[in-house]
């Protein structure tokens, strides 16, 4: 219980203008979405999870995986960014069904249900995944693109008995964090250990109230007069003995208690600051399960969050009790500032008759007002509360009405916090609205109905939770950023240096390429000079060696006409080679002095330096063919007479030229294709 000296503050209402205007929503908001900038949130990529890792923030640990950290903080930073305009799945899961509702910002897009087999799921605890996995793609198939949660955020509600709920009043010292005291405080009130259950809080500061000042000013209000020169009864006080002794008798014979020795009894009041803390437990193990199936289908896990939490944001009220109906269970809460204070479920037989219904609903709802009025004596709850009723409601709509019949409630309807069409159920689908504000809602978007705060309860494994950037984290950063700062200036001096150097450089090589290119052009002259002498040389030289050929062929032509001239009718002449200077001729003949007597004849021409034999040989008319030919022209009888054959080898004379001209063989051969000389057949 809280002590008298502490009292909780007053609950925070809406504000009047909180759904005035774009600009008053938005600035409420722009604090909190700058701190979210650096979240991380993971998306499950695999069945396999990754084990716990200790909260350091995405810049928080440097080490071998620091490039990993930094990449993933990089795509939590997008995710953040691109989180607000993204779609929300919401998914509620019990015994017998799932319900499953697609919402955009306030807007509601899709709704589906589906019923489960027996045993898939137990207290809301995933028992047969495959067969889970396999209903949940059949209704995902009727609210999304081909059934896939590709990028789109899962937030999960179940029911069943998981969770462990306390209201709990703890101590923050000044050299204590206040998580550390819930965490400790928690563990201890409810009887859990942190790693088999997952703790969530909303916590509030109490305030100071001060009894005995309050009672002083009360006096001197009432006894404002007394300076007005009225003096008081004098009083006797005890006697030393009797003062030590708070115990003693009076003279009627009661006993009195001294408050000084009650003080001195009583337990000391903690010191620190009290926090009023509303605690509430779920198994690891359940969120495990929800987020690997998640995992699944690729989707990005927006945490799990019980059904009543869910049902607590979706009636929006102050002060509320909620009937929730389900196949074989009915939950009974009481709802205050937004938090479920009394949770009772019990199980229920679908076939009751209404008499039995009424009978049941009756000592529900009775029974919660009760224990929330024992655990709040100074605040009972008022008769003009709400009573909603959500879930499966045909079975029993008749005995909810009777039943409030007999108590001082009215029943009311679940508020349209969401804009949805008019076929939309809100009492079937409450916890998905529920969840819809809590995980998905648009800040900057009017709501059909003002929202009341609500506090989220962020149920998902370390790794996959937004989570703040730690101070340690944040001066590091803004030490990397200081000296980033300030290396980029160093560098822009030296990046300015280096330019001017550079643009020094460019011009001293261009001036350097210029003198280059002068000495290139002028050794490209004094070459070409080199050149054009040359060919002006071996022009003069081709032209004499022209005149050379010129007169070696008419040489030739000369040296070939006495050649056929001096030879007689029965003399046939053949030139086999002339290279200028020496003529080889073979010569036949049918008798050998007709030879000799031609080789007379050129041995005493002036052209001719020199005659000389080279060979002499005889051939029948079968190998020469001369006299065969003869005698069948003449027409007479052909006669076998042997031919004698002689080569001959004839030097002429040299011809005389100028002792400067040389003339290589190339030139000439170039000269002698440019003028041709005809020679004589």
């Amino acid at each position: 219980m809280i002590s008298n000296r502490w009292q909780r503050r007053a609950p925070k209402g809406a504000p009047e203008d909180s759904d005035r205007g774009i600009l008053s929503r938005s600035s409420k908001k722009i604090g909190s979405f700058l701190t979210s900038v650096m979240f991380e949130s993971v998306d499950p990529v695999s069945t396999g999870l990754p084990a716990e890792r200790q909260d350091n923030g995405p810049f928080g640990m440097v080490g071998p995986n620091t490039l990993t950290v930094v990449r993933e903080s990089i795509n939590a930073v997008g995710r953040t960014a691109a989180s607000p305009f993204g779609a929300l799945v919401t998914v509620t899961i019990a015994d017998e069904l799932i319900r499953v509702l697609t919402a955009r910002g306030n807007r509601v897009r899709a709704w589906a249900e589906t019923d489960l087999p027996n045993g898939v799921v137990q207290d809301g605890l995933i028992v047969d995944e495959q067969t889970f996995i396999e209903a949940l793609s059949e209704v995902l198939s009727q609210v999304t693109r081909n059934g896939k949660l590709r990028g789109q955020k899962v937030a999960i509600a179940i029911t069943g008995r998981n969770l462990v709920q306390r209201r709990l009043t703890v101590y923050v010292g000044d050299d204590q964090e206040i998580a550390e005291a819930i965490i400790a405080a928690s563990t201890e009130s409810m009887s859990i250990r942190t790693d088999e259950m997952q703790i969530e809080w909303d916590a509030e500061a109490l305030d100071f109230i001060e009894p005995d000042e309050e009672e002083l000013d009360e006096d001197e209000a009432e006894g404002g007069d007394d300076d007005d020169g009225v003096e008081g009864e004098p009083f006797d006080s005890p006697p030393q003995d009797e003062a030590d002794n708070p115990t003693t008798p009076t003279p009627d014979g009661t006993e009195e208690l001294g408050l000084e020795n009650l003080d001195l009894e009583l337990e000391p009041e903690p010191d620190g600051e009290p926090y009023d803390v509303y605690a509430l437990a779920l198994y690891k193990h359940v969120i495990r399960r929800n987020l690997r199936t998640v995992s699944e289908f690729g989707a990005r896990f927006a945490g799990v969050q019980p059904k009543i939490l869910a049902l607590a944001a979706a009636v929006n009220s102050r002060a509320a009790v909620v009937l929730d109906f389900e196949a074989n269970t009915l939950v009974t809460a009481v709802i205050s500032n937004g938090l479920p204070e009394v949770i009772r479920e019990v199980g229920i037989d679908p076939y009751m008759n209404q008499a039995k219904w009424v009978n049941l609903i009756t000592t529900q709802i009775s029974r919660a007002i009760a224990f929330y009025d024992s655990i709040f004596p100074d605040d009972p709850l008022e008769t003009n509360v709400d009573i909603f009723v959500t879930g499966q409601a045909e079975q029993a709509k008749d005995a909810v009405d009777e039943a409030l019949e007999r108590l001082p409630f009215v029943r009311s309807e679940l508020p349209q916090t969401l804009r949805a069409p008019g076929e939309f159920s809100f009492d079937r689908y409450a916890a998905n609205v529920g969840l819809v504000i809590v995980s998905g809602k648009r800040f900057w978007q009017r709501t059909p109905v003002p929202l009341l705060p609500t506090p989220k309860f962020d149920y998902r494994p370390a790794n996959y939770r937004p989570r703040p950037l730690p101070w340690r984290a944040a001066l590091k950063l803004a030490a990397a950023l200081v000296l980033g700062l300030g290396v980029l200036g160093l560098s822009q001096a030296i990046t300015e240096q280096s330019d001017s150097v550079a643009r020094a450089e460019y011009r001293l090589a261009i001036l350097e390429n210029k003198n280059a290119s002068r000495s290139v052009e002028l050794e490209k002259v004094r070459e070409a000079r080199i050149l054009l002498d040359e060919a002006r040389l071996r022009t003069e030289r081709l032209i004499a060696a022209n005149d050379l050929i010129q007169d070696r062929a008419a040489g030739f032509a000369t040296t070939m006409s006495v050649i056929a001239a001096a030879a007689q009718s029965d003399i046939r002449v053949t030139v086999v080679d002339d290279d200028g200077m020496i003529v080889l001729v073979e010569a036949e003949a049918t008798e050998y002095s007709m030879l000799l007597g031609y080789i007379r004849l050129l041995d005493d021409l002036p052209q001719f330096e020199r005659v000389q034999i080279l060979g002499l040989s005889q051939l029948t008319d079968a190998d020469s063919g001369v006299s065969l030919l003869f005698s069948a022209q003449s027409g007479g009888e052909t006669i076998d007479q042997s031919v004698v054959k002689m080569s001959i080898e004839i030097t002429r004379i040299e011809l005389e030229t100028d002792e400067d001209q040389n003339f290589s063989d190339e030139e000439l051969a170039v000269a002698g294709n440019q003028d041709t000389v005809p020679v004589p057949q």
